[in-house]
């Protein structure tokens, strides 16, 4: 969890990942109406390759569906990886879990990253602060999907992969343990006509290191993709409507709510002399499959929790909002904001800052456990 936080801050570069931005210059045309006619002809021809692609890309957006569908429990989730299998190079086990309890977030993307005309496809995860962490990046050989990176963050263990997609083409694929920083990074081509990728340079990395892993492989951070500008899509499913309508009317949290907490988590820092509360654990995040209690009285235990946006589920707690203030480090605090089976709402408190466990206790702040519990009850 240390490195993902190293991952966080050290690459507003690494993690930033990549985008594309593909940039049509308008050419003078002495005729409007030929002008005209020539960029609908374009818009045309360009929806048209898009939805081909889609169909090249079907075994993905096939395995994506399962994953939409399948319920944030781990045997479930184990069940689930077993039947996957679009392409050559299989899914991380802990891409498929993150996948899962990620799976609101999920978003997907076209985009020609090497200009020869072919798009990849990316599968991204959208964060709170609105950028993109790219979980997979898919390509085309002779029109079959093949996975050539992939980004995650194991619950446990350490194990943590990210990559950085280059303008030029190139992607950095990078695979480090959070214990050491140890780690192997591939640097890869994507080449024209649907020919498979060429990796151009491995070797031992750090992370943190003493410089820039972008220098290391003849790179720099200028020449990182920009995320942002990609037109990122949901992914469709049958059933999510539904659910979250049928949801919403009797859910206990909901965007409003976690707004507020919000707006009260910056006063409340503020006035404790931590001001920069962050949504999320900065540091790495964790699967609700990894936390357990901090007991005084007694040996830790697993939690029963999950995370839910809702506060619907079946856990015995369910996590619907997570804080942290890691740039503090190492006085971190992490927060955990849950709601239990009976409704009651009650916050956890986190002083861990390494490895892939996190141990938590009610929070002894009346403040904020009194503000959390106000919302919940809020109509």
């Amino acid at each position: 969890m240390k490195t993902k936080k190293v991952l966080g801050a050290l690459f507003v570069l690494t993690l930033s990942l990549f985008i594309t931005g593909c940039r049509n210059k308008n050419v003078a045309i002495s005729s409007q109406d030929s002008s005209l006619s020539s960029t609908t002809s374009q818009s045309t021809t360009k929806e048209s390759s898009k939805n081909d692609y889609k169909s090249f890309y079907k075994p993905i957006f096939d395995d994506y569906q399962k994953i939409l569908s399948t319920p944030k429990d781990i045997s479930k989730i184990v069940d689930l990886y077993k039947i996957l299998n679009a392409t050559d190079r299989p899914m991380n086990s802990w891409s498929v879990e993150n996948a899962v309890f990620q799976a609101d977030k999920l978003r997907y993307v076209y985009s020609d990253l090497n200009q020869d005309g072919v798009e990849e496809l990316l599968i991204g995860v959208e964060q709170s602060s609105g950028g993109y962490f790219i979980s997979g990046l898919y390509y085309l050989v002779n029109e079959k999907p093949v996975l050539l990176a992939e980004g995650f963050v194991a619950g446990h263990g350490g194990a943590r992969n990210a990559m950085n997609i280059y303008q030029s083409g190139d992607i950095l694929e990078l695979s480090w343990f959070s214990g050491t920083g140890e780690g192997r990074g591939v640097l890869y081509h994507l080449n024209v006509n649907q020919q498979a990728a060429s990796k151009l340079q491995e070797q031992d990395i750090r992370v943190p290191g003493n410089k820039s892993l972008h220098v290391d492989f003849g790179k720099t951070e200028a020449e990182i993709l920009d995320l942002n500008q990609l037109d990122w899509q949901k992914f469709e499913t049958s059933t999510s409507s539904k659910t979250i309508s049928g949801e919403e009317q009797k859910a206990p949290w909901n965007a409003s709510k976690s707004a507020k907490l919000e707006a009260f988590i910056k006063g409340w820092g503020e006035r404790l002399g931590q001001p920069n509360y962050q949504k999320g654990i900065t540091g790495g995040d964790v699967g609700p499959d990894n936390l357990y209690t901090l007991r005084d009285d007694g040996p830790s235990e697993k939690m029963n929790a999950e995370y839910s946006e809702t506060g619907l589920g079946n856990a015995q707690y369910r996590i619907v909002e997570r804080y942290s203030n890691w740039d503090k480090y190492p006085d971190v605090h992490s927060y955990f904001f849950a709601i239990t089976k009976t409704g009651d709402a009650i916050v956890f408190h986190s002083p861990t800052t390494n490895g892939g466990v996190m141990y938590l206790k009610p929070t002894e702040n009346t403040e904020i456990q009194a503000e959390f519990k106000r919302l919940v009850e809020e109509e």
